[in-house]
């Protein structure tokens, strides 16, 4: 352990200096990387973890973590994180609260689980801010150490955390508006052009974020489509399973084999879905969550369909990236869309780069799929 005096002017300066830091994560997702660092460089030896559970699905949805073991990393994301015994006791009380393991839920007192069996020493004691607690997610920022430092390290730790327990949670409640707000401004550049279809948008429980006027027509009448309890719903039960389906196989990081089906009821409709890239750097702790836009389209009705110009908006492309998937979507490779644009080789693959980064695509045939599903 370095030599480091752990006085009111360290807690002070230190905590000066990662508030500061939370405060600029706010608009930028990767400070949160120098908020854990710091963290971690003033208790020299400790592991950090600045984590968000979602505990209806017993799942790892965002961490930053500091001085763990990857092969951990994994296996808790994978599964221990369903068999933590901390998180009962983090999700009983108020956001901000500071929480000391030896004094309020000892690692001893489950010494006998399979959790403390996998737990290395290093990190069977600690601190840790509650951030968010009850309903839905967990979400806390902990200091951890082995047992034989709780005396020297939970009282500083403690403090610090203490110190930075308000900062914190107002960066926290600011990035949390902040993301809201971008993801109205994605979902309606997402429908603005869809007035012809029912178009809306979704998160990964179906519940409706933004609706275009002809969805909100037809919910209320509900011969189609309609939404209860806040949740997009289809005339089809087998249509509702299949959407549902298709958002855990997303959910998982699986691409779903289909991503339209049609359902025949008082003529016949198609449905599509298709997930909204998110903007760069804007997944955090803080995330609502992956977008998906639905599409329900009456076959029986001549389509309106949308403009490149609409997509450019949706997906933040620039006008030389417009038009160079104006130009792929013809069927050309990128050395001869190059060729047709007068730009370099070199320049057509990173603005290509470029497209697949703000279209959340990995290759040419995802995006040129993607734009279609679109179009």
């Amino acid at each position: 352990m370095q030599n480091i005096v752990f006085d009111q002017k360290f807690i002070t300066d230190t905590s000066a200096q990662i508030a500061e830091t939370a405060e600029r994560a706010v608009f930028d997702a990767n400070a949160w990387d120098d908020f854990v660092e710091l963290l971690g460089g003033a208790f020299p030896g400790t592991c950090i973890v600045f984590q968000r559970l979602d505990l209806r699905r017993n799942r790892v949805d965002y961490d930053r973590v500091l001085n763990m073991d990857p092969d951990d990393e994994a296996s808790y994301r994978q599964y221990y994180c369903t068999l933590n015994p901390w998180i009962a006791p983090m999700r009983s009380v108020p956001s901000g609260t500071v929480m000391v393991s030896e004094r309020d839920c000892p690692s001893g007192g489950f010494s006998h689980t399979e959790f403390y069996d996998w737990l290395h020493p290093e990190l069977r004691a600690g601190a840790a801010i509650i951030l968010e607690a009850g309903g839905e997610n967990l979400a806390a920022v902990a200091v951890h150490y082995g047992v034989d430092r709780a005396d020297a390290y939970d009282q500083p730790v403690s403090q610090l955390l203490h110190g930075i327990s308000r900062p914190l949670l107002r960066s926290a409640e600011a990035a949390r508006l902040f993301e809201q707000a971008m993801d109205r401004e994605r979902s309606a550049a997402a429908i603005a052009s869809r007035s012809g279809d029912v178009a809306c948008v979704v998160d990964g429980q179906l519940r409706v974020k933004e609706a275009n006027a002809r969805a909100e027509s037809e919910f209320q009448r509900r011969k189609v489509v309609s939404m209860r309890a806040g949740k997009f719903s289809l005339s089809a039960s087998d249509i509702n399973g299949w959407l549902a389906d298709t958002l855990r196989l997303w959910a998982a990081g699986v691409e779903p084999d289909a991503t339209t089906r049609v359902l025949l009821a008082d003529g016949a409709y198609q449905i599509g879905i298709t997930r909204l890239p998110r903007g760069a750097g804007m997944h955090s702790l803080f995330s609502g969550g992956p977008l998906f836009l639905v599409i329900v389209r009456n076959l029986s009705v001549p389509a309106e369909p949308g403009t490149m110009a609409d997509l450019a908006t949706a997906f933040g492309l620039t006008l030389a990236e417009r038009r160079l998937c104006e130009v792929l979507l013809l069927g050309h490779s990128p050395k001869e869309a190059a060729e047709m644009l007068g730009i370099a080789s070199e320049t057509a693959r990173h603005r290509l780069k470029v497209i697949f980064q703000k279209t959340d695509t990995h290759k040419q045939s995802q995006l040129i799929a993607l734009l279609g599903r679109l179009l």
